[in-house]
């Protein structure tokens, strides 16, 4: 477990949720497919398994909720998976957590990317020719991702308004921002309480509007 710590710990269920997609999909990700048309899994948890159980960290997570966007914008998941080995093998573990991710605003749906320090940032390169790129391109997802300055890997997701998803907090569940408080724990106070949202931020001394910041994610989370 101490390994764990400042990782952020995740099952598949939990994983499938915040990212928004079906937990078949994740599963299949992070486990492979065992059938005829059997394939290897994408991503590599950074934990073992245990007893069967998959557990994943907050940058894998990170990872899977990008290649989960980019799977909406229609890329493929063959080419996904070829720019993501290309990558890792380029730049090392988790490479979807150092460098901005950005998709051309056309039928082709090629995958960009560009640095976080200084020197790579000034260009924007496509991922496997590693040629410049001058058309229009757009970056629909990351701006809800905060990087580390020292380590340049994401360190926050700002998964909804006022709530964030921090590994060093909370074991990496999701909190309300401003007063680091789970969500779980103020939404369920909530409904055990009349819906009494004023109530809730008495007991736990912050405003009301955290509470229902809470209680608005939970719901959209359950949805």
């Amino acid at each position: 477990m101490m390994k764990m710590l400042g990782r952020g710990v995740y099952n598949i269920t939990e994983a499938a949720a915040l990212t928004q997609l079906r937990t078949a999909r994740v599963r299949e990700w992070f486990r492979g497919r065992r059938s005829g048309t059997g394939f290897s899994p994408v991503f590599q948890s950074d934990f073992p398994v245990v007893g069967g159980d998959y557990a994943i960290s907050f940058l894998d997570l990170v990872e899977l909720f990008i290649a989960g966007r980019l799977r909406e914008l229609r890329v493929s998941l063959q080419y996904i998976r070829k720019v993501y080995t290309h990558l890792e093998t380029e730049y090392g573990k988790h490479p979807l957590c150092s460098r901005e991710i950005f998709v051309s605003d056309n039928d082709k749906k090629k995958i960009f990317t560009r640095g976080l320090s200084d020197a790579e940032s000034k260009h924007v390169i496509e991922a496997l020719t590693r040629q410049c790129y001058f058309e229009k391109i757009i970056l629909p997802f990351l701006h809800r991702i905060d990087y580390d300055e020292a380590t340049n890997l994401a360190r926050r997701w700002r998964i909804f308004e006022g709530i964030v998803v921090d590994p060093s907090l909370c074991f990496g569940k999701p909190i309300v921002e401003e007063v680091g408080i789970s969500t779980m724990i103020l939404s369920s106070a909530y409904y055990s309480n009349a819906r009494n949202a004023g109530r809730v931020a008495e007991w736990f001394d912050i405003s009301p509007s955290h509470v229902q910041a809470a209680v608005a994610f939970e719901d959209w989370l359950a949805a």
